[in-house]
């Protein structure tokens, strides 16, 4: 039992090391561009696993438990929207219609990086 919570503990400390890095990286950058620090640290973790610097199963239980339960984190989101309707309800219509093109717009190049990952294999086989 001791060696899984060290294995989860390591797990979750690289992930927040990735974290932090992307965010001193946005700091360092903020003069030149706006890019949030997390976007930054989901980049560079892709980068680490796409070059096998970083292996899958160092992080994979971790990531696997956040993205199982990936909806959760998004309460205190919700419960702040909520809060603060006051400040969007002059414009709810432009917010929602922004949310639905994003929406498809994420979806269809979602599917589409998929199609071109599955063609890729394919063709690899």
């Amino acid at each position: 039992m001791n060696k899984k919570i060290i294995k989860i503990l390591i797990q979750v400390s690289i992930i927040y090391i990735i974290y932090f890095i992307g965010n001193f990286i946005s700091n360092l950058i903020e003069n030149i561009v706006v890019i949030p620090g997390n976007i930054i640290g989901m980049i560079l973790l892709l980068v680490l696993l796409t070059t096998n610097v970083l292996k899958l199963s160092m992080i994979e239980e971790t990531a696997n438990f956040m993205l199982k339960y990936m909806g959760f984190f998004f309460v205190p989101l919700t419960v702040g929207l909520m809060e603060s309707y006051k400040l969007i309800e002059n414009n709810i219509i432009q917010l929602m219609v922004i949310l639905f093109i994003s929406c498809i717009v994420v979806m269809f190049f979602t599917g589409k990086a998929t199609d071109m990952l599955i063609s890729y294999k394919e063709k690899k086989k």
